[in-house]
């Protein structure tokens, strides 16, 4: 994997490299090491790039012991809260290392604290279908909720601190799903059926719509997720087009890439998007159950996964998400769990 530079912006940085330090003491050493004989991309006798580290789907998975949640389960609209994941569809990162897991299936998002040994999850809940999850630089999180409609915002303490997502009485929104924040502090967010993206501030003032229905450029097809790169370039799910777009700061059409088929590299049912710190991009392909691995000009680089239940096999990779310590989390919606990988750099590679 062709390894990307960024000329240093040191002063504008600093704040997040700092908060990435603490993070680090505070939790991102406490990861396991991947197990004996754990899977590898691109096996032997190639240079690895990606390991595989852990797979979580309860409590014990992080070192948390039996869970008075669940003990004493409370009803969610009709449904008991589990504490284990049931169908992860996003996930993301806090600065202290904790793993917030988007699990519509039980209306819930998880919190496995991977430091702490702890396990809780996101309350009240006043949940209905919570599919995209995004943390600010502050450590707010935001949760989509796609029935609801609405962007609800959390405190890093766990508590409901606003909701998004209403303008004048009337929803924002029909269908949010994929969420994200750039480095500006601002939200994007995806509407599935209105097939736009959404530029909001975190008071939820929206700042543009950018989109339509369409197939060509800057159009969207039942678009789902999108990550957000150091540029403040946008990268979008184009779900039902079978492709990525990339849109600019200001929103306007930079590329797109991918085809539908079902060779290596073709983009049949792409389910989510990440990137990591050298700049590559991860898609997650629920047709053929593996991650694909770009660089940014849309040029394959390497394939992880296969079907099945084992370690670094998938079945519905449902999303996909990375944290400043290039690990790699990957929903793994019907097998229950979330597979987590490391990127391996390797700074001297051009």
């Amino acid at each position: 994997m062709t390894v990307l530079h960024d000329s240093p912006r040191t002063a504008r940085l600093w704040p997040v490299l700092v908060l990435a330090l603490v993070g680090a003491a505070a939790g991102w050493r406490a990861w396991p090491a991947p197990p004996a004989g754990a899977p590898v991309w691109p096996p032997p006798p190639d240079v690895a790039r990606i390991r595989f580290v852990t797979a979580i789907a309860e409590p014990k998975d992080v070192g948390a012991g039996g869970s008075w949640l669940g003990r004493a389960a409370s009803a969610i609209l009709g449904r008991k809260r589990q504490p284990r994941i049931v169908r992860p569809r996003a996930m993301a990162v806090d600065h202290s290392g904790r793993l917030l897991v988007a699990d519509p299936e039980q209306r819930i998002v998880h919190v496995f604290d991977v430091a702490g040994r702890k396990y809780s999850y996101l309350e009240p809940a006043p949940f209905a279908s919570p599919v995209g999850i995004a943390v600010g630089p502050d450590d707010a999180i935001y949760v989509t909720d796609s029935e609801r409609r609405r962007v609800f915002v959390y405190g890093p303490n766990g508590k409901l601190r606003n909701t998004l997502g209403v303008r004048g009485g009337e929803p924002v929104f029909v269908r949010p799903t994929g969420i994200a924040v750039g480095p500006d502090g601002r939200l994007h967010v995806v509407d599935t059926v209105a097939c736009t993206i959404t530029t909001m501030t975190t008071r939820g003032d929206v700042v543009r719509v950018v989109g339509q229905r369409g197939a060509g450029d800057g159009e969207f097809n039942y678009p789902t997720d999108i990550a957000v790169g150091r540029d403040n370039r946008v990268w979008v799910v184009d779900s039902l087009n079978a492709r990525l777009q990339v849109l600019d700061a200001d929103g306007r059409f930079v590329r797109r890439f991918g085809r539908r088929g079902n060779g290596t590299g073709d983009i049949d049912k792409p389910k989510g998007v990440a990137l990591d710190s050298d700049g590559h991009v991860y898609v997650a392909e629920g047709m053929h159950d593996v991650v694909q691995i770009f660089d940014q000009e849309g040029r394959l680089l390497l394939v992880v996964g296969a079907s099945g239940n084992g370690r670094g096999q998938f079945c519905l990779p449902a999303g996909v998400s990375m944290d400043a310590a290039d690990r790699l989390y990957v929903a793994d919606a019907l097998n229950g769990r979330v597979q987590v990988f490391q990127y391996i750099r390797q700074p001297d590679a051009r």
